[in-house]
């Protein structure tokens, strides 16, 4: 069956630097912190791990989600890591002591989270609808709903604009 374990490589070498089998189910998300120094990774049975990059080793287990991890995404300045998850809600944890610092309910289901490089996030999910919220999850603005789940979303912060992919492609 698949594999459940973080490979990390050298993009200079190519070599396998680490490998680590923490996660029980499918990978379902991946993202290094901008800082290079954390590797956060999410699991189809919530499971939410952050790792030292350099080494491999454990750094937080972030216990808390009641369903799949969809997507994680790194404050700019590295301090802080969202998740999103099928249990409907998008969390923050600090990295101070990883504790979840924030927590709300979106889309019925969210299914994708990007911060923005002014710590504002940006999501989409199974309502369709693409959310733009500040820091503490209060919500700026919604988008006018896609034409099936969502599935991906992006921002760019020259231009102010969002960008939200669907189901149906």
């Amino acid at each position: 069956g698949p594999k459940k374990m973080i490979r990390v490589y050298s993009t200079e070498t190519g070599e396998l630097l680490f490998e680590n089998k923490k996660h029980t189910d499918w990978i379902t998300a991946v993202e290094f912190s901008p800082d290079g120094v954390l590797l956060a990774s999410g699991d189809r049975s919530n499971g939410l791990v952050v790792w030292e990059s350099s080494t491999g080793k454990e750094f937080y287990n972030l216990i808390g989600h009641q369903g799949m991890i969809t997507d994680v995404s790194w404050r700019p300045d590295s301090n802080v890591v969202a998740s999103a998850s099928e249990d409907n809600t998008i969390r923050l944890w600090e990295m101070n002591n990883g504790t979840e610092v924030k927590r709300w309910n979106a889309h019925g289901g969210c299914l994708s989270v990007d911060y923005i490089r002014d710590g504002r996030l940006i999501s989409n999910g199974r309502d369709r609808v693409v959310r733009l919220w500040n820091g503490d999850g209060g919500q700026i603005r919604e988008f006018p709903a896609q034409g099936d789940l969502g599935m991906e979303v992006a921002f760019d912060a020259e231009s102010e604009r969002a960008i939200g992919g669907d189901w149906s492609g």
